[in-house]
């Protein structure tokens, strides 16, 4: 792929020259800070690191450079535009690449320029924690302007802090049903050859105050999906009925039993860890099939299972009755003993192994191979001289 940039330097005339060493210095470090900046974006993903570039010429002024890209074999390559945010992102702020001081805004691949990218697309996915109405399959319903209206509220300021307010056109969320509560998305559209790391987006709305509850874990930014660790569970609730309201989790009854089980306070104070939800409930007395999350590798479903053995006692207090039976502490796989049958095989392979040897040689010594042979023969008996 095709890049060019203007470096503030003085130019010299060896630069003419590709076998000047002034040339092969330039190229050199050119070569390596532009490399390790586009590689450092992890823009392109891992499985298209960048894998050479080369320079073609140095023109005057300052100092103007083509390079040319390549890429790994069998990876998706990088568009034009790509190409010129990595470097421009690389280069924002200080509009330096290691030792080499760029004019960020003379970034070029081929018609793609800083001035010419194409608005950059942040799309946006969650789900709420909220009954889904049919209201809300229409954009321009009350329902569905008014909840709209409260995500733009919250999401536009935080991607603006990364991006300026270079927002085009409004952006409007789109609401499915995902099991009677409410998936979202959302695109918003950027005028600005910036690229920031999803993960720091992500980052970004979840230390947020959010208008809206939803489940913290389906954020995604771009496909890029937030990271916890989740550890699923189940609460048999006896102090319970179950009714088809229940079943639903749209419903009142959902919402209020769901609440009383997901507020408390039993995980926290543990390191890491999120929030509770319930995603099921079902007959039995009521069973809550829950989910808890922690921040990666800050808890283990052991960990988990205790601290609700534990508190037993406490969401008793808070009007939920428990069966301890329904929380199983996970069984670790044992090591499964090594079989006698096995050993007695090993042990015979091992002797035949040192007895087949023993038995070639003994019969290279007698002649023995030599008589069997003879003995399988289809000659008379009487031929031979034993």
């Amino acid at each position: 792929m095709p890049l060019s940039f203007r470096m503030i330097m003085d130019f010299k005339e060896t630069l003419r020259d590709e076998k000047s060493q002034d040339f092969k210095d330039l190229s050199d470090k050119v070569t390596r800070d532009v490399s390790l900046y586009l590689i450092f974006l992890k823009k392109f993903g891992t499985s298209n690191v960048l894998f050479h570039s080369s320079i073609h010429y140095f023109f005057p002024g300052s100092v103007i450079l083509e390079v040319d890209l390549e890429f790994k074999a069998n990876s998706t390559t990088p568009s034009n535009p790509d190409i010129v945010r990595a470097l421009y992102t690389a280069v924002n702020g200080s509009g330096n690449v290691g030792d080499l001081i760029l004019d960020r805004t003379s970034i070029k691949s081929e018609t793609a320029s800083v001035n010419t990218v194409p608005p950059l697309r942040i799309v946006t996915e969650f789900l709420l924690i909220d009954g889904f109405t049919p209201e809300l399959s229409s954009s321009i319903s009350a329902e569905s302007i008014q909840l709209n209206d409260k995500i733009n509220n919250w999401l536009k300021p935080i991607l603006e802090k990364y991006y300026g307010q270079t927002m085009v056109n409004s952006a409007f969320a789109n609401f499915s049903n995902s099991d009677n509560w409410i998936q979202t998305k959302v695109e918003y559209q950027f005028n600005t050859p910036i690229i920031v790391n999803p993960s720091k987006i992500i980052d970004g709305i979840l230390a947020s105050t959010s208008p809206v509850r939803y489940v913290r874990y389906t954020l995604k930014v771009n496909e890029n999906q937030a990271q916890f660790d989740m550890v699923p569970f189940s609460l048999r609730i006896l102090n319970k009925a179950f009714s088809d309201g229940l079943s639903n989790r749209g419903s009142t009854e959902f919402k209020e039993l769901s609440t009383q089980v997901t507020t408390s306070k039993l995980f926290g104070n543990e390191k890491g860890f999120s929030e509770v939800y319930v995603m099921k409930l079902t007959k039995g007395s009521v069973v809550a099939s829950t989910e808890v999350t922690f921040s990666p590798g800050s808890t283990s479903p052991s960990r988990v299972s205790q601290i609700l053995l534990n508190g037993i006692l406490s969401l008793e207090t808070e009007g939920l009755k428990i069966d301890p039976t329904s929380i199983n502490l996970p069984v670790l796989p044992t090591p499964r003993p090594f079989p006698g049958f096995a050993v007695a095989i090993i042990v015979l392979c091992g002797l035949a192994i040192l007895i087949i040897p023993i038995l070639i040689i003994v019969a290279l010594k007698t002649g023995l191979f030599r008589k069997l042979a003879q003995a399988f023969s289809l000659r008379s008996p009487d031929y031979y001289d034993f």
